[in-house]
């Protein structure tokens, strides 16, 4: 069984303090551990002109305009796809059906710890992200 890391408890505590910057430097983090790695997933983003690099930065930036318990769901999912990455040695794309194979008749995950409101909210997230990332006038630009 996959328990929640300390890290998500520590995203929790930074969110909920507003430490913006620690927060955005564990989201960006975060968001490596998820993609990195992943050839699906790089291949996906280099057909777009991006990388898992500027994905991450702009993971990173957008997550303080999300009302915190937003922030603590897709840390805490985030985490938890880390986790079973690098425990299982696979992509994020069977990751993520894991958890989601995982919810109960109650919409939580006893194996992995998290809800599917918490992982919709996750998945809504990387494709406010994706959208925003390929945004001619993109507040991500920078990244």
């Amino acid at each position: 069984m996959i328990r929640i890391s300390l890290f998500a408890s520590a995203c929790f505590a930074l969110a909920a303090c507003g430490a913006g910057n620690s927060v955005t430097k564990e989201a960006v983090s975060a968001c490596n551990g998820m993609l990195a790695g992943d050839p699906e997933i790089e291949e996906d983003l280099a057909e777009d002109g991006d990388t898992v690099a500027a994905y991450c930065g702009c993971f990173g930036q957008l997550l303080a305009d999300q009302p915190d318990s937003d922030q603590t769901a897709i840390l805490t999912v985030g985490q938890v796809i880390v986790d079973i990455r690098e425990e299982r040695q696979i992509g994020l794309e069977d990751a993520a059906e894991g958890i989601d194979d995982s919810f109960g008749a109650d919409g939580a995950s006893e194996a992995y710890g998290v809800s599917s409101d918490q992982f919709r909210t996750t998945g809504k997230y990387f494709d406010i992200v994706r959208r925003e990332l390929n945004k001619d006038d993109s507040a991500c630009t920078a990244s």
